[in-house]
């Protein structure tokens, strides 16, 4: 595995990643039609460029194939944390945080947030997150429960 900062040329496959796996991983926790609503397939990459360039994003490659990609702000917000989901339990979503965390510590900001999904918060648990709040958001119309989550640097 090898892990890189984002490129520009990474976006549509990024975005694809994005969609199936919130549509397989994420699928025991959520509805169809509130993955449907969180993730859908008529992707805006330019506004998905955007946001990866003007955030600190990493990807992570096997054999040229994008397998997790992850990014956070100049804030500390943790925005994205995906691994494709035949990569899943191979230390994928671990190498970015890992990298995310320390650049983010080394750029003088010590408490990260993020908004964890419910597939996602026994990860940032177990990497020493706390829940901070119980949310539900609106996607699309459709109301997702999810974990706004901390953690001191």
């Amino acid at each position: 595995m090898n892990i890189r900062e984002y490129r520009p040329e990474d976006c549509e496959m990024i975005a694809n990643l994005f969609y199936e796996t919130i549509h397989s991983v994420n699928s025991k926790d959520y509805t169809e039609i509130q993955l449907n609503a969180w993730a859908s397939r008529d992707f805006d990459l330019v506004k998905w460029n955007n946001r990866l360039s003007n955030n600190y994003s990493v990807i992570v490659e096997k054999n040229n194939i994008i397998i997790g990609f992850g990014d956070v702000d100049c804030k500390g917000y943790f925005d994205h944390l995906f691994t494709h989901k035949d990569y899943q339990g191979i230390g994928v979503a671990t190498l970015i945080s890992d990298r995310i965390e320390n650049y983010t510590y080394q750029n003088g900001i010590h408490i990260i947030t993020t908004d964890a999904s419910i597939t996602a918060k026994p990860f940032f648990e177990k990497r020493g997150y706390i829940v901070q709040k119980n949310q539900i958001v609106e996607k699309r119309g459709q109301l997702l429960k999810n974990f706004k989550m901390q953690k001191l640097l």
